[in-house]
């Protein structure tokens, strides 16, 4: 007669709880810091009672120093000092700033940057102010700059997607002494 029990017999493939060993690194890694974790944790679940136990063992000293041992005789004169410094170290700012309000009563230091005219504008990028103006009609602009930040070639952004879309470039704005040659679907000025 046969024995009891299943018929086939299966390989049991052990659990990797029970065989640690069969892990990959960087699976033991992983479980080694996620159980670094979690134990830190349960231990910070403690720290209220850790904490009312400091405060019962220190209250409990704190009573023995101060009032059976008479220290709180050296706390009120040391308390005294504190006050005093605390005092003249307040009274010096408030006659630092008395003194600075005083000097500083009549002069206004904070000044608005003057605004940026059209024609401040146009000398410092070198253009002249009518096509600064034409620029300032639209919205967006695609302002192309050489290598010394010097103004290229100025595109309003409706043109520059219409020039992409359609891959008929529109010619740029022109920028004396600049010449414009094609690459692409794109412009490119360069120096005379």
């Amino acid at each position: 007669m046969e024995k009891s029990g299943p018929r086939h017999k299966t390989e049991r493939n052990p659990l990797i709880i029970e065989r640690p060993d069969l892990q990959s690194w960087p699976q033991r890694a992983l479980s080694g810091a996620l159980t670094t974790i979690f134990w830190m944790l349960w231990l910070l679940l403690w720290l209220p009672l850790v904490t009312l136990a400091g405060w019962v063992i220190f209250g409990w000293q704190f009573k023995i120093h101060m009032f059976d041992l008479g220290g709180n005789d050296g706390f009120l004169e040391l308390i005294g000092a504190y006050l005093a410094v605390i005092a003249v170290m307040g009274f010096s700012l408030l006659i630092w700033a008395k003194y600075n309000h005083l000097r500083f009563r009549n002069v206004e230091r904070r000044k608005a940057f003057p605004a940026v005219t059209l024609e401040m504008l146009a000398a410092r990028i070198g253009h002249p102010e009518p096509r600064l103006q034409a620029w300032q009609l639209h919205k967006v602009v695609v302002v192309e700059h050489g290598h010394e930040g010097e103004v290229l070639s100025v595109l309003p952004l409706g043109e520059r997607l219409s020039q992409s879309l359609a891959s008929e470039p529109s010619s740029p704005v022109e920028v004396p002494g600049r010449q414009v040659r094609k690459e692409g679907k794109r412009d490119v000025c360069h120096a005379l």
